[in-house]
């Protein structure tokens, strides 16, 4: 029997994908074993010395042009990796590559203040800090006890020095970081336009996981699902926003196809917050899209279509990114 997902999705891939995009995601769905992606720790090391050390390995990498740090591991499994010093002393991290993206867009800079919204396990904080050379207040927040262990475990792993856990809701981030301004003599209002950059890798059905050939990966679809994951989405949005500093960047991303998740929160934010301006982001590689115009009876604003996203391919995982600057108004 063949192995499928359910025609109710295909039926929605259908009003966002062309006949020729759908052959690569389907094709990308039946794949059993994937390429394994990693960053290079600059925390730590560096490309020459690391390349150097795979080499020495036998292992054979392809550099991702359009990703600082990023390589494609070409032989071997990411069990080769786990089992290399370099693995163990965190001067690498194996991430995706579609999930190096966002940090990419963020205009980080030395010396500043960001957030990670909903961050664990760490992967994106820990690329902030590399980028920022360890040297900027990174406050990342997730919610629950085993994620937030898995958050300090992978930020220790990876030697960064600046960083504060806040163990809390994320549409109540002002509660934990209204306690630490107290604690350094600021008033709580201080909380408004405190960040310089924020990252919001939303909570999301995460479409681009399906694998046909492990059916507890889309088990849980359903044309509801998306609901919750809009409504939350807008709730850490209404919460976050404030914090932003004019001239600040907000960076949305999802892993999911769903344009409920995608393009609908964007058309939100343009249409609920005048002083937040989408900021164009492409990226020349074969499988990266526009965002969409439309999706079913629901039209979205025209500046949507500056939005990213990334094919399911063999190419790069699926993703959708959104980038913000807060303007006067």
């Amino acid at each position: 029997m063949e192995k499928t997902l359910p025609q109710a999705f295909w039926d929605r891939i259908e009003k966002i994908y062309s006949a020729e995009d759908i052959e690569i995601i389907k094709a990308w769905y039946n794949t059993e074993k994937r390429k394994t992606s990693f960053r290079v720790n600059t925390i730590k090391t560096n490309e020459t010395d690391l390349l150097e050390l795979l080499k020495e390995n036998n292992l054979e990498v392809t550099k991702v042009p359009y990703i600082e740090n990023c390589y494609v591991l070409e032989n071997g499994t990411e069990k080769d990796l786990w089992e290399l010093e370099l693995f163990e002393n965190g001067k690498i991290y194996i991430q995706q590559i579609a999930s190096q993206i966002p940090v990419q867009f963020m205009d980080l800079q030395e010396n500043t203040k960001i957030l990670d919204t909903t961050a664990a396990p760490g992967s994106k904080t820990s690329q902030i800090a590399a980028i920022t050379k360890n040297t900027s207040e990174i406050i990342a927040v997730d919610n629950n006890a085993i994620r937030i262990d898995k958050l300090n475990y992978t930020l220790k792993k990876q030697g960064v020095k600046r960083s504060l856990v806040f163990k809390t809701d994320a549409r109540k981030v002002h509660e934990p970081l209204g306690e630490y301004l107290e604690l350094q003599g600021w008033s709580v209002n201080d909380t408004a336009q405190y960040f310089d950059n924020i990252l919001f890798d939303a909570p999301c059905t995460a479409e681009w996981r399906f694998n046909l050939n492990k059916e507890k990966s889309f088990g849980f679809w359903s044309e509801t699902i998306f609901k919750k994951a809009y409504r939350l989405s807008k709730s850490i949005l209404e919460e976050i926003i404030p914090m932003l500093k004019v001239g600040g960047t907000l960076v949305y991303s999802t892993c999911t196809l769903a344009p409920e998740e995608n393009e609908a929160i964007t058309h939100f934010i343009l249409s609920n917050y005048p002083d937040m301006e989408l900021v164009p982001v492409t990226i020349d590689a074969s499988n990266m899209r526009p965002g969409i115009k439309q999706f079913g009876k629901q039209v979205y604003r025209k500046e949507v279509v500056n939005t990213l996203r990334c094919l399911p391919s063999p190419e790069t995982e699926g993703f959708y990114i959104a980038k913000f600057r807060k303007v006067v108004v």
